[in-house]
């Protein structure tokens, strides 16, 4: 599938996943119509989790269990359903750079950013017992979600 969906400011189309074939998912590459390289260090500094180093040209980052890389002139999300799941993701990204962009005297870019912490630093962080009172098996299942930021730890 490569149909195109055009927006204010950008366009993005679904394409197979070229490593898994056979995947019913998609993931999506969103082209926008104006540059953004001089806002990645305050988009960095705005999206939580995500791994940057000025120079590179890329933001990369999980989202719910998708793995988003943002790029100057563009974004690419994986692992999505459908298009009306693609559309949403892309509505929510373009928001994001439209109020970072904004927002920039407010905002104290980063150039070198890195997750502060892992999956073990959360299970480290857990009781260990594998209770399974969080929904999941394990307490290592639950810190890859939280990591991947499909769960939240509430108290």
């Amino acid at each position: 599938m490569t149909d195109a969906t055009e927006k204010t400011g950008y366009r993005f189309r679904l394409v197979n996943i070229e490593c898994l074939p056979n995947s019913p998912n998609f993931n999506v590459i969103m082209d926008l119509e104006d540059s953004i390289e001089e806002l990645l260090p305050y988009l960095a500094a705005s999206l939580p989790g995500c791994t940057y180093t000025h120079g590179t040209g890329v933001i990369n980052l999980m989202d719910k269990g998708h793995i988003v890389a943002v790029y100057p002139n563009s974004l690419t999300i994986t692992d999505i359903r459908t298009h009306a799941e693609a559309e949403h993701y892309c509505h929510e990204y373009f928001q994001k750079i439209q109020e970072v962009e904004a927002n920039t005297e407010d905002i104290e870019p980063v150039f070198d950013k890195r997750p502060s912490f892992s999956v073990l630093d959360i299970v480290r962080a857990l009781p260990k017992t594998n209770c399974g009172e969080c929904g999941e098996t394990t307490c290592m299942a639950f810190a890859a979600q939280v990591f991947r930021r499909e769960a939240a730890i509430t108290a």
